[in-house]
């Protein structure tokens, strides 16, 4: 039987190409979404991934088991006297359930390995991973390393989720710190309360992943077919990170349609006016995309800033949605899944209907010197595998 760390050699072995998206172990029902470049160590099993980065340094392994009656410390525990490492560690609570992170230094072959140690309660299984690299590279591999590891999703509603690190690092104030404030602009009175420590949980995935991005792409930036796979994981870590903070929000829309102040027809053009009155603003420097706490609180934000919460908005109210990017065009848009007129993006064999976020126009409406589709690229947000 196969078992995590089973004997592997860093920048050895053979390797499997993996898809530019979303893999999914279907009789395991775990995903993970590993950074653009990435290939498999060993030929897949359902039960067992084995990813390296490009240059052959980095680890990302991830192994399920039956669950066998044990509780997370004890498996947490047989994992390390496993590794025989040393490190730090701490149990926390991931997707209401028990799971255990540590920061671990063990001999992997021949080489000194530090990373991040995952066991997570998934169920009916456990899930053990491991995300590492040698000693002398981890600081300069922090980036890749949470990346690859926050990727991991235990099923289709963990993908709705924050990853495990996303989640460990929010959960680790001791008193939630929480912020307030009347959302202008709505049909009716809204106070949206947030918790602060999710928001910098969510600018810390804004800002490691533009890293990550800038250090892949470099010069080629607006060369869209180059960008496009790095692009398409960026906005997707993101876009998990923030999703389900925003279901208050949906649930005031929800309350709107019940209380008939507006119909479930005129939803999506109503959420997008509401958010195309919003001032334009985009923060200096590289870390651009706003969390959407800044973008809510502030009644401003740039285009997609503002495309990721609607699309997210849109999603938990049952319309479906692309997010669109352009570098000739510097600028985001949404797309929908709805019937109506108006200018149609082509992807994933549908026609999406646009949806303008930093403009007063309807849906469909697209700027004459930004309509040539192939001047975009479509981004499935959830990466369906």
């Amino acid at each position: 039987m196969r078992t995590l760390l089973s004997g592997l050699i860093l920048g050895l072995g053979l390797v499997f190409s993996i898809p530019a998206e979303v893999i999914w172990s279907q009789p395991r029902d775990f995903y993970v979404d590993p950074p653009e470049g990435w290939t498999f160590v060993e030929d897949p099993t359902p039960e067992h991934f084995v990813m390296t980065d490009p240059g052959r340094r980095i680890i990302l392994e991830i192994f399920s088991q039956d669950k066998d009656g044990q509780d997370v410390k004890v498996k947490a525990a047989d994992l390390k006297a496993r590794l025989k490492s040393e490190g730090e560690e701490q149990e926390f609570t991931w997707n209401d359930q028990g799971a255990w992170l540590g920061d671990l230094t063990f001999t992997a072959g021949p080489v000194q390995a530090r990373g991040w140690a995952l066991v997570a309660d998934a169920g009916k299984s456990w899930i053990s991973a491991l995300a590492y690299t040698p000693a002398a590279d981890y600081d300069k591999a922090s980036d890749v390393l949470i990346s690859a590891l926050n990727s991991l999703a235990l099923g289709s509603q963990g993908r709705r989720e924050p990853g495990p690190l996303s989640a460990f690092f929010q959960g680790t104030a001791l008193q939630p710190q929480l912020d307030k404030a009347d959302l202008a602009g709505l049909p009716s009175p809204f106070a949206l309360t947030y918790n602060l420590d999710r928001d910098e949980s969510i600018q810390a995935t804004v800002e490691r992943e533009t890293r990550i991005l800038t250090a892949q792409v470099g010069a080629k930036f607006t060369d869209q077919k180059a960008v496009a796979p790095g692009w398409s994981r960026f906005y997707r870590q993101i876009y998990r990170d923030l999703y389900s903070s925003l279901t208050p929000l949906t649930a005031y829309w929800r309350a709107q349609v019940a209380q008939k102040k507006v119909t479930a027809e005129a939803l999506p053009q109503a959420v997008l006016s509401w958010l195309q009155s919003f001032a334009y603003f985009q923060k200096p420097g590289i870390y651009a995309v706003e969390t959407p706490w800044q973008t809510l609180k502030g009644h401003s934000g740039d285009c997609d800033s503002r495309a990721l919460i609607y699309l997210a908005l849109m999603d938990q109210l049952g319309v479906k949605g692309v997010l669109m990017v352009s570098a000739p065009y510097s600028h985001a848009m949404a797309a929908l899944d709805l019937a109506g007129g108006g200018a149609r993006f082509p992807f994933a064999d549908k026609n999406w209907l646009v949806a303008e976020l930093t403009a007063q126009v309807n849906l469909g409406m697209i700027a004459q010197n930004m309509a040539d589709p192939n001047q975009w690229i479509g981004i499935d947000l959830w990466g369906n595998p």
